[in-house]
């Protein structure tokens, strides 16, 4: 009889193994309810909320790309544009430059030419007196020489183209 005490003993019993199996199905079918559902909506839910933020950020990406083109096109128009206006002022400043150097020369020239004149008029008036005085000095001198009665006139004339012919020389 011990044979069939080992084998009682080895094989379970079907009433304990059927309650165990039972009690195994209502756990998996509360948590499969309770556990399972709620943990995989979370995890869906999660999912779609990480795709969302994935797609956002591509569109993110693609419009700072745009920006950043736009950006540079805009920069690159801005280098053009200002080298323009270097380029434009420096032509404008080269032709004032020109201008005024122009305006320099002309008016140098002018005050030269009026020097020139205003010298050449203090030299006609200043021979004209010189040669006045000449004369006049001649004849004072003459008159005590000669103290005889001789034409003025005659005098002055021949006084006067001997200070021509002295300041001529």
């Amino acid at each position: 009889m011990q044979l069939p005490d080992i084998f009682s003993l080895l094989l379970p019993n079907p009433l304990t193994v059927l309650a165990q199996l039972c009690a195994t199905a209502i756990l998996f079918f509360l948590m499969y309810k309770l556990a399972w559902k709620p943990v995989k909506k979370i995890l869906d839910e999660r999912s779609k909320y990480e795709q969302q933020k994935l797609s956002e950020v591509e569109s993110l990406k693609a419009e700072t790309e745009k920006l950043n083109a736009e950006a540079r096109s805009t920069i690159a128009e801005a280098n053009k544009s200002a080298e323009a206006i270097v380029r434009s002022a420096r032509e404008e400043a080269t032709s004032v430059k020109n201008e005024l150097l122009e305006q320099g020369r002309k008016q140098t020239q002018q005050m030269m030419d009026n020097a020139q004149r205003d010298i050449e008029l203090q030299r006609s008036k200043m021979l004209e007196e010189v040669h006045t005085q000449i004369v006049d000095a001649a004849i004072s001198a003459a008159e005590k020489v000669l103290e005889d009665k001789v034409d003025s006139k005659a005098e002055k004339q021949s006084i006067d183209s001997f200070v021509k012919e002295v300041i001529n020389k």
